[in-house]
């Protein structure tokens, strides 16, 4: 299990590749690097950066202080944590997520920042540029406006009948995302009226689902932000519950219970990562790392739910799976 490491050994220094060693040896210290999140506790996504760090010669408890603050999904618990990152001078950031107390890019005034899953960093403020990122940040995004119209495509393949859908998005935030009207206009290409579902999380859900359910809509695409992801269970007990499939962003969501998702493999943007935080902590800056997007894509199917909700993945569909869940 990944924990906090702030013990500098020497064990297995031997080992390190020469580059990173020879590095944190130049400093006369460790570097130092707050990775912050608002979840709970470490996941997959933390393991991936975490061994793309070691593969880099990046070894926590000896040329790495790697310090993990999980917020809990608590803003007055996150500025509290940002704060005690801030007294420890950390040589590089890394955000996994928005932050909830504030704008993660105050930070980098601080320090440069690694952002390993970008939603739309022109968009939410981070840089005016992915090819010379401006921010001092740097990073992967996963922001491709295209990939609403290819779920509801992929949606459509699973459920073949399907005339009506809806795209489920978190209420609470600030603006709209793109991919609802995304999500609509795909719709008209593939002859699905497709409704806007702005959902309370979670007490809403039971309403908004089941209203959506009594006026016909047949499938589901969530627009997925952090509310959607801490509340995926509820929304995939509600919907499965209402006989609704649901598409997702990433297969995250499919462990809770979801039908189908389409999207980056999230893993392996976590542990390309580490290649942004090897390049800045050997002395690289942000501006010089173009800001990358992902290009490998899942397409991941829920064989356990699909029987729940009495239905059958079409044969064409599996084949194009890259992951099918018994």
């Amino acid at each position: 299990m990944l924990r906090r490491r702030t013990l500098v050994r020497a064990t297995g220094a031997a080992l390190l590749p020469a580059a990173a060693l020879l590095h944190a040896q130049a400093q006369g210290r460790p570097m130092r690097v707050s990775y912050h999140s608002v979840r709970i506790t470490p996941n997959e996504f933390e393991q991936a950066f975490e061994r793309g760090m070691r593969e880099r010669g990046w070894v926590p408890g000896s040329n790495l202080l790697l310090d993990y603050r999980f917020a809990g999904f608590d803003a007055d618990r996150e500025a509290a944590l940002v704060t005690a990152a801030l007294q420890s001078k950390p040589d590089l950031f890394v955000v996994a997520d928005a932050m909830l107390s504030r704008s993660p890019w105050t930070l980098t005034t601080v320090a440069p920042m690694v952002f390993p899953a970008f939603g739309d960093p022109i968009a939410s403020g981070a840089t005016t540029s992915l090819s010379r990122p401006d921010g001092n940040v740097t990073g992967t995004t996963v922001f491709h406006i295209e990939l609403s119209a290819k779920r509801l495509d992929f949606l459509k393949q699973a459920l073949p009948d399907m005339r009506r859908a809806a795209a489920l998005f978190n209420v609470r935030r600030r603006v709209k995302p793109t991919g609802v009207a995304a999500s609509v206009k795909a719709g008209e290409t593939l002859g699905i009226a497709v409704s806007e579902l702005g959902v309370v999380l979670p007490d809403g859900l039971e309403e908004a689902v089941g209203h959506a359910a009594r006026q016909g809509v047949q499938g589901i695409a969530v627009i997925s932000d952090l509310g959607t992801i801490s509340h995926r269970a509820r929304i995939c007990d509600v919907t499965q519950a209402h006989k609704v499939p649901t598409i997702f962003s990433n297969r995250t969501y499919l462990r809770a219970g979801g039908f189908m998702s389409y999207g980056p493999d999230l893993e392996g943007v976590f542990h390309r990562g580490a290649y942004f935080a090897d390049r800045i902590l050997k002395g690289a800056k942000p501006a010089d790392l173009p800001i990358e997007q992902a290009t490998n894509f899942q397409l991941v199917l829920n064989q356990k739910t699909a029987k729940a909700l009495g239905r059958k993945f079409p044969a064409a569909l599996m084949a194009q799976a890259t992951e099918i869940i018994e």
